[in-house]
Protein backbone atom coordinates (compact mmCIF):
# COMPACT_ATOMS: atom_id res chain seq x y z
CA UNK A 1 0.00 0.00 0.00
CA UNK A 2 2.72 2.67 1.55
CA UNK A 3 5.99 2.89 -0.11
CA UNK A 4 8.45 1.45 3.14
CA UNK A 5 11.67 3.69 3.50
CA UNK A 6 14.58 2.68 5.16
CA UNK A 7 16.70 5.83 6.79
CA UNK A 8 19.31 5.86 4.23
CA UNK A 9 16.97 6.35 1.18
CA UNK A 10 14.57 9.23 2.78
CA UNK A 11 15.88 12.60 1.45
CA UNK A 12 19.74 12.97 2.34
CA UNK A 13 22.17 12.38 -0.14
CA UNK A 14 25.00 9.87 0.96
CA UNK A 15 28.22 8.74 -0.12
CA UNK A 16 28.63 4.83 -0.53
CA UNK A 17 31.63 5.31 2.02
CA UNK A 18 29.11 6.55 4.58
CA UNK A 19 26.37 3.99 3.84
CA UNK A 20 28.53 1.84 4.33
CA UNK A 21 29.79 2.97 7.36
CA UNK A 22 25.93 3.20 8.64
CA UNK A 23 25.64 -0.35 7.46
CA UNK A 24 29.01 -1.28 9.24
CA UNK A 25 27.29 0.10 12.19
CA UNK A 26 24.02 -1.44 12.18
CA UNK A 27 25.73 -5.18 11.46
CA UNK A 28 27.62 -4.39 15.15
CA UNK A 29 24.50 -3.75 16.82
CA UNK A 30 23.01 -6.67 15.51
CA UNK A 31 26.00 -8.79 16.89
CA UNK A 32 25.60 -7.32 20.15
CA UNK A 33 22.57 -8.50 20.49
CA UNK A 34 23.59 -12.22 20.33
CA UNK A 35 25.65 -11.47 23.24
CA UNK A 36 24.56 -12.56 26.59
CA UNK A 37 22.37 -10.18 27.98
CA UNK A 38 24.51 -8.92 31.35
CA UNK A 39 27.92 -8.11 28.80
CA UNK A 40 25.52 -6.31 25.88
CA UNK A 41 25.93 -2.79 27.53
CA UNK A 42 30.27 -3.61 27.75
CA UNK A 43 29.89 -4.10 23.85
CA UNK A 44 27.81 -1.13 23.66
CA UNK A 45 30.45 0.92 24.94
CA UNK A 46 33.28 -0.33 23.18
CA UNK A 47 31.53 -0.12 19.89
CA UNK A 48 30.96 3.79 20.84
CA UNK A 49 34.35 4.12 21.95
CA UNK A 50 35.76 2.78 19.06
CA UNK A 51 33.68 4.88 16.74
CA UNK A 52 34.88 8.03 19.03
CA UNK A 53 38.14 7.56 19.32
CA UNK A 54 38.84 6.98 15.25
CA UNK A 55 36.95 10.51 14.27
CA UNK A 56 38.67 11.45 10.95
CA UNK A 57 37.65 14.14 8.28
CA UNK A 58 35.36 12.35 5.81
CA UNK A 59 37.29 13.84 3.10
CA UNK A 60 40.07 10.96 3.97
CA UNK A 61 38.97 8.32 2.12
CA UNK A 62 42.10 6.49 2.47
CA UNK A 63 41.78 6.38 6.14
CA UNK A 64 38.16 5.47 6.31
CA UNK A 65 38.23 2.48 3.91
CA UNK A 66 41.06 1.26 5.94
CA UNK A 67 39.21 1.58 9.48
CA UNK A 68 36.36 -0.01 7.82
CA UNK A 69 38.03 -3.22 7.05
CA UNK A 70 39.85 -3.03 9.97
CA UNK A 71 36.48 -2.92 12.15
CA UNK A 72 35.26 -5.85 9.93
CA UNK A 73 37.90 -7.92 10.57
CA UNK A 74 37.33 -7.07 14.41
CA UNK A 75 33.79 -7.69 14.34
CA UNK A 76 34.67 -10.75 12.61
CA UNK A 77 36.37 -11.78 15.44
CA UNK A 78 34.68 -10.51 18.09
CA UNK A 79 30.89 -12.27 16.23
CA UNK A 80 32.42 -15.78 17.40
CA UNK A 81 30.58 -17.79 20.25
CA UNK A 82 33.96 -18.09 22.55
CA UNK A 83 33.67 -14.01 22.96
CA UNK A 84 31.10 -13.82 25.58
CA UNK A 85 32.60 -10.15 27.34
CA UNK A 86 34.66 -7.44 26.72
CA UNK A 87 36.54 -4.86 28.66
CA UNK A 88 36.31 -1.11 27.92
Amino acid sequence: MFPTYTALSVGIRRSRLQIEMIRFYRECCKAIKRKPPETQIRFQQFLRSQFRQHKILSKDHAAIEYLLRRGKRQLEAYQSDSIKDINV
